[in-house]
């Protein structure tokens, strides 16, 4: 039975400055979009008519902010995006219904678009799909996916940043009996886009020259470009230097607004992001 699916922005007004490039993009690469738009926030909404606002309020933790929009949106189905996804090729609708279809049709918890990371098996009846296994590091990711909203709900735990969400309820999701599914690598995503956009607070440079080209205008006056510190001791994480090291080679090259609030920022280096 086919389950009627809306398309869920998770965001809060701290970034709004980031939804002009991401929905204009998205209706730019999308605009058969056959889902209703909703923007999670606070208080702002986006000026658009095709962005239905859900404002939940006051900014509790981000776990607790996403139950809020969930409670509100009165469909079974959500395909989550953050919004500092940004779309830059053409999104294969059709595809993307059939891809639905076919997760909605096994009971699946969770369908990820993009496999980062994909499925562990196979499977049979699906060349492009695989499941993923119970215990798997990452079962649960921040990547575009489409999710069954009782099970997202299922795995949610107030209190939680994006990244503890990823960790906890990947395992807390080993408790649900219904499959998690993902895209294999390798095959063509009916759904791509640059992620993320924004790391620790900082536009990535890769980013603002995405939307130069596209034409969108990008306030650097509301959050800047990552200082070239941050990305070097973020590059030698990469290769395997210890976060010490990394640190102190790349202290040298960082500002010190960066030193006073680097201790604050979050950071991840699991599949919320694509390397």
């Amino acid at each position: 039975m086919p389950i009627s699916t809306a398309l869920l922005v998770v965001s809060c007004d701290r970034y709004r400055d980031l939804w002009a490039p991401f929905f204009t993009l998205l209706f730019r690469y999308w605009p058969d979009c056959p889902y209703p738009v909703f923007l999670g926030s606070n208080d702002e909404a986006y000026p658009d008519r095709r962005v239905e606002p859900l404002a939940v309020g006051v900014d509790v933790d981000w776990s607790t902010n996403l139950k809020r929009m969930l409670d509100l949106i009165p469909l079974d189905g959500i395909l989550l995006l953050q919004e500092d996804f940004l779309i830059d090729r053409m999104v294969d609708t059709e595809r993307i219904r059939g891809l639905i279809g076919y997760a909605a049709e096994k009971g699946a918890a969770c369908l990820r678009l993009m496999p980062i990371p994909g499925p562990d098996n196979p499977c049979a009846d699906h060349p492009e799909i695989g499941e993923i296994r119970k215990g798997a590091q990452y079962r649960v990711s921040l990547q575009a996916a489409w999710w069954r909203k009782e099970s997202l709900e299922a795995v949610l735990a107030a209190g939680e940043s994006p990244w503890q969400f990823e960790v906890q309820g990947s395992r807390r999701s080993d408790a649900l009996a219904m499959p998690f599914l993902s895209l294999r690598e390798g095959v063509q995503f009916p759904l791509d886009y640059y992620t993320t956009a924004v790391f620790r607070g900082y536009w990535e440079p890769e980013a603002v020259a995405l939307c130069r080209r596209e034409h969108i205008p990008v306030d650097l006056r509301a959050r800047g470009v990552m200082p070239f510190g941050m990305r070097l001791e973020r590059t030698l994480r990469t290769l395997g230097f210890p976060d010490r090291a990394a640190r102190l080679l790349a202290r040298p090259f960082r500002s010190r607004i960066l030193t006073r609030t680097a201790g604050t920022l979050p950071e991840s280096s699991g599949p919320i992001r694509k390397q």
